[in-house]
């Protein structure tokens, strides 16, 4: 029984590795992706606070942050599900459907703010759990299976609203999305995670605290002057603007979580192994159809918590609400480095490109842009992001 139960390990082991290793190559490469990307978002904003003069204010860039987290939700779940092969076009459906059962469950059914958070976790996961069993069961690709939730969903999202938009929650709900932490202790979180950052770095880097543990290269270079660029804006943004929005700190959360389970827990390493290659994962002993139920599940509950924060932002639950917020989602995972074709994507990524493509929704209605041009630039974004992936997959590595 022990030599079956060794064997097994060492047969997903040896599966698991090649993996890790590319995972490690193609590091740096995703690290000048991201450096790119943020320097694409940084030109965006000078070139909108000129038009705009308003743009790069304390005021504009915290309401930024949590518009875009919205999105960024989304988009860290949806990057998670493509790295698997996966997709889930019905979390904007979902996600419109939550905010209305945030609204009954308050207003009809006399349920406190607390409470009413959790049940609807629960119920994104349940549907994503549903959703997934389907997939896995019947062995119908996710693109169709979803397809019928953005339909079934949204409709439900109607029946359950009358058709009418329900609104006024409560204070304490409209405090998730429109709260903030106290100036002093966003300052400490900032100073905090900045000296963390700058610790490891040196680190790593010089060798002076501890061995070094990766090259000297330039990107590290860049990284750490970016970091630290992060930190002093952070700074001058949230001790104007009272302080770090809560949906901003979720969300830095999540990100740390994802990215640390990437790289250093036998669930990421097994996401990034079916993407590789689902058929040598399979036969390795991986359960796949167990990973692609959980990824499902996690799906469901990032759609519920990103309605949560909008239902709150918005103090109110409109049945219509999300009509292109897969768009938005999947075009700033792609933006972000995650690939179409499985194997290849990081949270962190998807959530800068949830930054960007926020941001060109936020300047373009500053400039008193009409809605209709922002979502012919969406798909044209996407466009863009989905051809050069391709033309990636097909450039010999």
């Amino acid at each position: 029984m022990n030599v079956k139960v060794g064997a097994h390990a060492g047969s997903v082991q040896a599966a698991v590795e090649p993996i890790v290793s590319r995972q490690s190559l193609e590091l740096e490469r995703s690290n000048w992706r991201i450096i790119i990307l943020i320097g694409a978002t940084i030109a965006i904003w000078v070139g909108f606070h000129i038009w705009t003069g308003v743009f790069i204010s304390p005021r504009n860039l915290s309401n930024l942050t949590v518009q875009a987290a919205i999105t960024a939700v989304l988009a860290a779940g949806l990057c998670w599900l493509l790295v698997a092969r996966e997709i889930d076009l019905s979390v904007g459906s979902l996600l419109a459907m939550c905010g209305v059962l945030c609204m009954l469950l308050m207003q009809k059914a006399g349920i406190n703010a607390y409470l009413t958070i959790l049940i609807v976790i629960f119920i994104g996961i349940g549907i994503g759990l549903l959703q997934g069993g389907l997939r896995v069961k019947l062995g119908i690709p996710s693109f169709i299976i979803t397809l019928a939730g953005f339909s079934w969903l949204r409709g439900l999202a109607y029946v359950l609203s009358g058709a009418e938009t329900l609104s006024g929650a409560g204070d304490t709900f409209y405090e998730v999305a429109n709260g903030q932490f106290p100036v002093l202790l966003s300052l400490a979180i900032i100073l905090l995670l900045a000296a963390a950052h700058l610790y490891s770095w040196l680190r790593a880097y010089t060798g002076l605290i501890g061995p070094q543990r990766f090259e000297r290269r330039p990107v590290n270079l860049v990284i750490l002057a970016l970091s630290i660029g992060a930190s002093a804006l952070a700074v001058w943004v949230f001790a104007t603007r009272r302080g770090i929005p809560y949906p901003l700190a979720f969300l830095g959360l999540l990100v740390f979580v994802m990215e640390y389970s990437a790289r250093n827990t036998r669930f990421g390493r097994y996401v990034y192994a079916i993407g590789g290659n689902p058929t040598s994962a399979r036969r390795s002993g991986i359960n796949v159809d167990r990973m692609v139920l959980c990824l499902f599940g996690l799906m469901g509950a990032l759609a519920a918590i990103a309605a949560i924060i909008q239902t709150s932002r918005l103090d109110a639950g409109p049945p219509n609400v999300g009509l292109f917020v897969n768009l938005s989602a999947l075009s700033a995972a792609i933006i972000g480095g995650t690939s179409l074709f499985g194997g290849e994507g990081r949270v962190l990524g998807a959530v800068i490109g949830a930054l960007l493509m926020a941001s060109i929704t936020n300047g373009l209605s500053l400039a008193g842009v009409d809605t209709f041009y922002q979502m012919i630039i969406t798909g044209a974004l996407l466009i863009v992001a989905v051809s050069a992936d391709h033309a990636a997959q097909r450039r010999p590595k």
